[in-house]
């Protein structure tokens, strides 16, 4: 393999990650700075592949999949210690999406595999994507004092965890599929069935409630 294709599956982030932790000691900071660079890498050398005509904007869909608001979700908890539950909800959203639809088939639309890619990489990024930084905020709400646990899930994080999906469907998903015609997950996709689609977005308002539920169970 040469240094290229390397550079190109992003395998000199984990030298990064070490960088940064060394640094700052803070290997939540580490972990969020660098998957959110691992997707930046990816669609610098692989974005062109993406089934969208207009390629000026194709860096943008980084930003577009419900996943990348995790990465925002996370910078805002690390900056605002208080947005913590809502960053529970969103991740815990995230994850239980993600391998829920791994099971029943749901696929990202992507463009064509390109031989550069390096697929186990992917299956890696995605699936810490999707995971490991949810157990980096349940650690941290446990380490939370007894008297904090207590009032941190409420209604009113519940309703800010539907106002962020809703959010996200609007403003940024809606918008970049009227611009570009990506459906971004098959599941949404005009060739898939009205009822499935109803199915889908009902089970994704029950996987927001759980989110908020599994929260308070956690804080007891």
């Amino acid at each position: 393999m040469n240094l290229k294709k390397y550079i190109k599956n992003g395998l000199y982030i984990p030298i990064l990650h070490g960088i940064i932790y060394k640094r700052t000691t803070n290997m939540y900071l580490a972990s969020i700075i660098s998957l959110k660079l691992y997707s930046t890498n990816h669609f610098f050398w692989f974005g062109h592949n993406e089934k969208i005509k207009n390629k000026s904007i194709v860096q943008l869909k980084q930003f577009v999949r419900f996943t990348d608001t995790g990465h925002l979700a996370s910078f805002i908890y690390f900056y605002r210690p208080d947005f913590l539950p809502i960053a529970h909800n969103v991740h815990f959203i995230i994850t239980m999406c993600y391998w829920i639809g791994k099971c029943i088939g749901i696929k990202e639309t992507t463009g064509k595999n390109d031989k550069d890619i390096i697929p186990e990489l992917i299956i890696l990024s995605a699936s810490l994507n999707h995971g490991l930084i949810y157990l980096f905020l349940i650690r941290d709400i446990l380490l939370m004092p007894s008297d904090v646990q207590k009032d941190m899930f409420s209604s009113q994080t519940l309703s800010y965890s539907y106002l962020w999906s809703y959010v996200w469907f609007f403003c940024i998903y809606l918008p970049w599929r009227y611009i570009t015609h990506d459906e971004v997950y098959s599941i949404l996709s005009h060739k898939t069935h009205i009822f499935k689609k109803i199915i889908f977005l009902s089970i994704m308002h029950v996987i927001i409630y759980i989110s908020n539920f599994t929260g308070k169970l956690i804080t007891g």
